[in-house]
């Protein structure tokens, strides 16, 4: 690093600035690193701390925010594989990461690390201010306002933040019930899927698989979403107090292995047949079939082989999962798998 000495040329201290920027640039991107290794294999508890958090209070001198923009590049890792290999390379700057997270997801890292290699990082910024913007008004359905853009223009993943404020006195007991409820569930849980699973058993009461049954002997969730598929361009939207709401391709395909269907001018129909899903449950004697996983609440029929890869809707292509794991399945999340009687699947 270069030494400051006063009196330099303006050329020179021009120079000096930014070398020296640079390489505070490049402690950040080595620092993140450290950081996720320090997280992800817990070392802080041996260092006598409980919690990440605190480490990174008493032991870094960090702010709550710093904090949670670091823990925010670090959880982004796992879904955004390449974002951190481009780090580990000293390509991709931490400033840049930060900013590239905030709208990239598995489908589109890739277009997003690339724009971010060739492009000024105030680019950048610009151009996920953008994404941001205009996956925020689809999302209120006011893109009929918004002038027609190229297709090639980079797309932000569309989510909707929910944010909570505790005392401090609330946040202990949240930390302690959460930790109950992931050994409880005894596999990493999702915590959104985790939170609306405790807000059904709450609506449903303590019914076997958090479902109600109808006077006619139907089997049926605590609550129902829909889902408005168009035949044309293919686009899915659910509607909530915020607008209607796109529904990413992975959120569709496990609404799909198993809906109801109606259509102007035709019966409604079921992807799955009411006597294949009660042999499907009944096999799996009402229990997660994901390996370690006994979960017997919020199940939801998966197909083994997707129906787009060729795969049926008899019962040797279906298994029972909880809805956590029914959603990291379509996730396609490095090293998950599971398995049918008959057939086996797996990727990563």
């Amino acid at each position: 690093m270069i030494k400051f000495l006063a009196g330099q040329s303006a050329t020179e201290a021009n120079q000096a600035l930014k070398s020296s920027l640079k390489t505070m640039e490049k402690a950040k991107q080595c620092s993140v690193l450290w950081f996720e290794e320090i997280n992800a294999r817990k070392l802080f508890l041996e260092l006598g701390y409980a919690s990440i958090n605190q480490y990174a209070g008493q032991e870094l001198g960090f702010s709550s925010s710093r904090t949670g923009d670091y823990l925010q590049l670090c959880h982004s890792f796992k879904k955004l594989p390449r974002v951190k290999e481009k780090i580990q390379s000293g390509e991709l700057g931490y400033t840049s990461a930060r900013v590239l997270v905030k709208v990239a997801n598995k489908q589109n890292q890739d277009e997003w690390v690339d724009f971010a290699l060739n492009n000024s990082r105030r680019d950048l910024e610009v151009e996920v201010k953008r994404a941001r913007q205009e996956a925020a008004d689809d999302a209120a359905g006011q893109k009929s306002l918004l002038p027609v853009l190229p297709k090639s223009r980079l797309q932000a993943v569309v989510t909707v933040s929910v944010g909570l404020q505790m005392s401090p006195a609330q946040f202990s007991r949240y930390e302690a019930l959460w930790e109950k409820v992931r050994k409880q569930r005894n596999t990493p849980a999702d915590k959104v899927e985790a939170l609306l699973e405790i807000m059904e058993t709450y609506v449903g009461g303590e019914v076997q698989s958090a479902q109600i049954s109808s006077p006619r002997g139907e089997v049926r969730p605590p609550v129902q979403v829909h889902v408005h598929m168009c035949p044309e361009c293919e686009k899915s939207i659910t509607q909530t107090s915020k607008g209607e709401l796109e529904m990413g391709q992975d959120e569709l395909a496990r609404a799909l292995c198993d809906c109801q269907i109606s259509q102007l001018g035709k019966p409604n129909t079921t992807s799955i047949p009411p006597s294949t899903r009660r042999h499907v449950f009944a096999r799996a004697r009402h229990q997660c079939q994901h390996p370690g996983c006994s979960h017997t609440k919020y199940l939801e029929i998966h197909h083994v082989i997707p129906r787009s890869k060729g795969g049926g809707n008899d019962s040797d292509n279906c298994i029972c999962l909880c809805s956590a794991h029914h959603s990291l399945v379509h996730k396609r999340v490095p090293g998950f798998q599971v398995k049918s009687p008959q057939t086996e699947y797996k990727w990563g």
